[in-house]
């Protein structure tokens, strides 16, 4: 009886997005149609693109944690980075793509931590070659971890909810024309700056490394990546964090989002040395 009354409830909301196609309700309506099957606490709706930032078209975060993340952080993403590598249409979750030891990144701790223990899946549903639906789920607490039985409906929600995106992205990028290239801009300046960060100071390898702690890499998962021994990572990150007058992993993260802050339009330039002329 139950299966029953949850297909009723589903076919119900699927009237309702329906009649909401064109409507701004139509994103709460799906929504709250998954919701009802999939408990969660927080989402998050983008539109990645190769060429820009993210495109926002809502959140349940607040406000300056996702601007903040717009501005930047994404480049770090470990969604962002699937979908850049060429993701397929899919319900994923974080963990799928999430370096090890990824909880103890700075990252995780500060776009995170914030809202306790929590575990995050999200839609990747392409609408063209340079653009992606991103559409988050988290959920927070002891019990968190969606179940197998919580993957399948979402699973089998896709083509709805790819439907519905597909819909408004339609609408996105008609209402963004006049801000695209100004987007593609400051993505190009963004991307440059994660590239060059620390390069006028450190070696190829220790450049790499870097860019790997970034991402939420430990030392560990780092040595495996590279095919090189822990010991040999952190002899590197000792080097490293001398070379950049820091101590820490979370003086890195920090150091490396201000000087995001100072980029330039001289993107030929480590944005670390732009920020210390201005400092």
């Amino acid at each position: 009886m139950s299966e029953k009354i949850e297909l009723l409830a589903w076919n119900q909301c699927i009237g309702r997005v329906i009649s909401n196609i064109d409507r701004a309700t139509v994103l709460d309506e799906l929504l709250g149609g998954i919701s009802d099957n999939v408990p969660f606490d927080l989402w998050y709706v983008a539109f990645f693109r190769t060429d820009g930032p993210p495109l926002e078209v809502g959140y349940s975060y607040a406000a300056n944690t996702r601007e903040e993340y717009a501005e930047g952080p994404y480049l770090l993403c470990p969604f962002y980075n699937a979908f850049l590598d060429g993701l397929a249409s899919g319900c994923y979750s974080m963990k799928q793509f999430a370096p090890p030891d990824f909880k103890n990144s700075e990252y995780y701790l500060t776009y995170y931590a914030p809202w306790g223990d929590s575990s995050e899946v999200a839609y990747n549903l392409v609408m063209d070659e340079n653009t992606a639906a991103h559409v988050s789920l988290s959920r927070r607490g002891k019990h968190a971890r969606f179940s197998a039985a919580e993957m399948r409906f979402l699973e089998q929600a896709l083509p709805v909810v790819n439907a519905v995106m597909d819909r408004i992205w339609q609408r996105t990028r008609l209402e963004n024309q006049d801000g695209q290239q100004f987007g593609m801009d400051f993505h190009v300046r963004m991307t440059q700056a994660f590239r060059k960060f620390g390069t006028a100071y450190l070696t190829d390898r220790e450049s790499e490394i870097t860019h790997l702690l970034l991402r939420g890499h430990s030392a560990k998962s780092i040595a495996r990546l590279l095919d090189i021994s822990p010991g040999t990572v952190r002899n590197h990150m000792k080097s490293i964090y001398i070379k950049l007058e820091i101590s820490s992993q979370a003086e890195l993260f920090g150091l490396f989002f201000e000087s995001l802050s100072h980029v330039g339009n001289d993107m030929a330039e480590d944005p670390l040395t732009t920020l210390r002329k201005t400092g």
